[in-house]
Parts: structure tokens; sequence; C-alpha cells
């Protein structure tokens, strides 16, 4: 099966991108049998200074059922929406401010039988002039069977590994709190009638390096006594610069009531900046309130009546022993 598998940076990562042989195609879905590469580390997250060379070590296995003749390219990638996606920079022509792939040597084909297992140098070349901050590539390699390379009819699979290169110097850190909001099925709200409640930060990377937060949320009832902890990007996610990501957390209690203050603090780059917000809710039961007042009215009515009744009994008994 070739598949597509966009994973979130600092999990395992699988590329597959369905191409002809010789022309790069938007990512699509394309089912195969006998094809199918395994790659690690999913994710590269490095350093260098201005001018200097890397050379990493990518692993590569065929978990096909036939050999694969292996070839490399590098692309450009960023953010897709705000859930943590990378998205390929297929049509990528020059560098831009965060672009990686022109600094990486692509290494020549080669082939691999059946559950052989290759590593692969790859070097990336700084350019001594590169900006300072962060640099975004995936290094991808794509399979062919060897009776299908160089027709041009083959629609094959690639996987890659993300690259996150910090190049040093003159780096702006700093993140937002673009929006904190409770809600409840995912629709924004502050007045509940029970739990669980929802909580939805959505951070802002203005830096120009990506930033990886870590926090929580605390949740405190109208005694400002704690009464949940829910973390933040555990395991610590990436923000991208120039885009927004958003975490999610949920407090599964339904024993609430009252009015609760949430305040989100997280922390992040190099000198543990903090980000921080709070915000507050109300928790009212209403419709458990309600039913309650209608069953003591009721029962105030029904006591009522029960006391006229015993009343009127004791007043006749009266009358007829007279």
């Amino acid at each position: 099966m070739l598949r597509l598998l966009l994973g979130v940076w600092l999990s395992v990562v699988f590329i597959a991108v369905a191409t002809p042989a010789r022309a790069a195609a938007p990512p699509v879905n394309v089912p195969s049998a006998a094809q199918g590469l395994e790659i690690s580390p999913p994710v590269l997250e490095l350093n260098a200074d201005p001018g200097q060379t890397l050379t990493v070590q990518i692993r590569l296995r065929d978990v096909s059922s036939g050999p694969l003749v292996v070839r490399a390219t590098a692309d450009d990638f960023g953010a897709k929406g705000e859930n943590g996606d990378p998205q390929i920079l297929l049509d990528e022509k020059e560098a831009t401010r965060y672009s990686l792939k022109f600094w990486v040597q692509q290494p020549s084909s080669f082939t691999l039988v059946p559950q052989e297992v290759k590593t692969i140098p790859v070097r990336i070349v700084v350019p001594a002039n590169a900006e300072p901050g962060g640099h975004y590539g995936v290094i991808r390699f794509t399979g062919t069977p060897p009776e299908l390379d160089g027709t041009g009819v083959s629609l094959t699979a690639s996987i890659g590994a993300l690259v996150l290169l910090r190049v040093s110097g003159d780096i702006t850190e700093k993140l937002e709190v673009q929006e904190f909001f409770t809600s409840k099925t995912h629709e924004k709200a502050s007045f509940f009638e029970t739990g669980p409640i929802g909580f939805t930060e959505r951070l802002r990377n203005e830096g120009s390096v990506h930033a990886k937060p870590v926090g929580y949320v605390a949740v405190y009832n109208i005694f400002h006594k704690r009464v949940a902890q829910l973390a933040v990007s555990n395991p610590a996610r990436n923000v991208l610069p120039d885009s927004i990501r958003k975490f999610e957390q949920q407090l599964e209690t339904k024993r609430l009531f009252g009015r609760y203050t949430a305040q989100m603090n997280v922390r992040y780059g190099d000198n543990k900046k903090l980000s921080s917000k709070t915000i507050s809710f109300w928790v009212i039961p209403y419709k458990l309130i309600l039913a309650v007042i209608i069953a003591i009215v009721l029962l105030v009515f029904l006591l009522r009546q029960g006391l006229r009744r015993y009343n009127q009994w004791v007043i006749n008994q009266a009358s007829q022993r007279r």
C-alpha cells in the first residue's frame, strides 16, 4: 500500500508522495502492494553555524517484496493548517527565508533488495551568508522497481525525514498567545451545564526560528483552589515561524459547579520565555437545579394539600362528636 503519511514533527513521520517517475505531483493516496521503504530517523533537529557543513546519517530499509532503485531529492516544507501537519512545498524554484533544500547535496541513486538496510550519508552545506534562524526541509527517497525505473509510467512512493535546522546568529524567539478559550464539543463557550470541558490554545510564532512550548493549564475554583492541571504540548511539539499551532486538552471531571479560572502558562526558547493568559468560565447545572426547584415546589404543594385535608378531617371528626 502506497500511502501518504504526514505525521507531526517529533513523532514517526512517513511522507508518501505519488509522483510519475520524472515529474512531481501533489501528494495523493495511491494503492500499491509491491513497493515500500522504511526510514530512520523520521525527524532531524540540527544546529549549525553559517558556513558549516553537516553530514547526517539516514537509514533506509526495503520493506517491499522486490528490489528497489532508490533516488533522493530534497524539498522545503511548511506548516499545513494549525494541527502541526507538515506540507511539502514542491513548486519552489527559488530559495525563501526558511528554505533548506538548496543546501542539501543529494546522494547518488542505489539499489536495495528486500529487507536490506543501508545507511545513507547526506551532506547539508550551510552557506556562509545563511540567514540566522530556522530552515526547514525534507529529504525524500523514492523507490522504483528496476524494470520500471526510467520508464516514466510508474507511480512510486517517497518517504522522507523532516529536517529542522537552526542557524546560529541574531535569532528572534517570540511566541504569542493568539487565542485561549474553553469549548464544548469543539464549540467556543464560557458557560457550561456540566463537564467535560475542552481547552484550546492557539500559539503564533512571530520569531525567526521554531519554538517548542512546554507548559500547562491550571484550573482553579472560586476559592482559588487548584482542581486540575493539564499539560500543554506533551510531548513537546514545534511551532514553525510565521505559523499558528493549536493545542487542545480536556477536563474530564463532570462534578463542577460555580465560577472557575483557567491559567495557561508555557515556556519556550533558550531563555525559557513565558507566554501566559487567563480566562474564566462558569459551570451551572441549570437543568438539575430547575428539576430540584420543581420537585421542592411540588413537594410543598403536596404537603399543603395533605395538611389541608388532614385539618378538614380533624374538623369533621370534631363535628361528629358533638
